[in-house]
């Protein structure tokens, strides 16, 4: 693992060439869900159609990856679904290394064994993301609703680390397993792997209330909160008010998604269509876009309301997540407010740092305002009588 002072070097060489290629507006990672199918079935799963979504070709991913070299892409984060439900990704995994791109790839790692950890490590793999829940298989199988399915993924860990493959493990964090985080964080951390944990819960891709009770709130993810600052201090975040000029993050500006069947949107989590590559190339796509225009217009200046609260720098504002909550990725939906104010609640209680009334009182409590969108129809690009229609979908 990277020690503090050479990830703080990696992170600033990283956001320098972010900030080169937002100049030329051009994308610097593009994230390629191959396919939305998966041998899992997690409880928490954002995905809502992952048996019917229709998929480009070998050939078609084959010509983005060339698209994605002509456009001066670096990065190509790989992800579903999982990946290695596609006969072809080794097909695709190699030739993107061919073009000179650098990849990242996301996956439960239960079908990873030591050929697929060989293949990562010849084709410029810079870092595995897998999906870990808990050390306990009655937690971590009961989420994925597949018995064996945390042994499966800890011999893929085990694969990729003996190859020297770096991994990050991904934890989605529930009440039943918050007092194991600082657990997790030493086991994976004496494998060499990262570990991250994370209490929001991603709105699924109908923008339903389907996924809202799984929700930590309250007491728990207070609690969730302060286990997490004390297995990984950090430093006091910034509030916005001292970055006024940032990007609230690199949806739209630095990265681009792309879905199973070539519809461009900002980033997974925000499925705001901005074309789709069967019907134009894709830097023409990221450069003509309406939305994506809008998009880049809005920075932290922007958030009118966000300048003057205390809990503004421990506030991971979502675009996307805001964006399925009303249809307005301006507008802050209340659970922001509520992780803000349990991530203050962690400071306070791990550092014994207390904010003051006046900044408690700055921090909105209530829910936004809007109106919760209950559904959204998202593009699906199908043929229709060979001539390629889009229809509407998302069922």
């Amino acid at each position: 693992m990277l020690n503090s002072d050479d990830a703080a070097e990696l992170n600033g060489f990283l956001g320098s060439l972010r900030a080169a290629w937002s100049a030329e507006d051009r994308p610097a990672s593009a994230h390629l869900d191959v396919t939305y199918r998966c041998d899992l079935d997690c409880g928490h799963c954002y995905l809502d159609n992952k048996t019917t979504w229709p998929e480009l070709t070998t050939a078609e991913w084959l010509d983005v990856l060339e698209q994605l070299r002509d456009a001066g892409v670096l990065f190509a984060v790989w992800s579903g679904g999982d990946v290695l439900m596609r006969s072809d990704f080794a097909t695709l995994l190699t030739r993107a290394s061919e073009l000179g791109l650098l990849s990242r790839v996301k996956t439960h790692g239960g079908q990873i064994d030591a050929t697929w950890a060989r293949l990562f490590a010849g084709s410029k793999v810079i870092r595995t993301d897998v999906s870990v829940f808990s050390l306990r298989a009655d937690i971590h199988d009961a989420l994925t609703r597949r018995p064996g399915s945390l042994a499966n993924t800890l011999r893929g860990v085990a694969a990729l680390r003996e190859a020297g493959v770096a991994v990050k493990i991904s934890c989605w964090v529930q009440a039943n397993m918050i007092d194991e985080i600082a657990e997790m964080s030493r086991y994976f951390n004496d494998l060499g792997c990262e570990i991250s944990f994370e209490t929001r819960t991603t709105i699924d891709h109908s923008a339903t209330d389907a996924l809202v009770p799984l929700r930590l709130v309250g007491a728990d993810l207070a609690r969730a909160r302060v286990a997490i600052l004390r297995a990984q201090p950090t430093a006091k975040p910034t509030p916005i008010a001292q970055r006024p000029s940032h990007d609230p993050c690199g949806a739209g500006r630095t990265m681009v998604y792309i879905s199973p069947d070539g519809e461009l949107w900002p980033c997974i989590n925000f499925p705001m269509a901005l074309g789709n590559l069967r019907d134009k190339p894709l830097l023409e796509i990221w450069r003509e876009s309406e939305a994506r225009k809008s998009l880049v217009a809005w920075d932290n200046r922007e958030r009118a309301t966000c300048q003057s609260c205390a809990g503004s720098g421990f506030c991971f504002y979502c675009p996307g997540d805001a964006y399925k909550a009303s249809g307005d990725f301006r507008k802050a939906p209340g659970h922001f407010h509520a992780d803000a104010r349990a991530k203050m609640l962690a400071w306070e209680a791990v550092n014994g740092e207390p904010f003051s009334a006046t900044d408690w009182a700055s921090v909105p409590t209530a829910e936004s305002p809007t109106k919760t969108v209950k559904r959204f129809v998202f593009p699906i690009h199908r043929a229709k009588r060979g001539d390629g229609k889009r229809v509407g979908g998302g069922t």
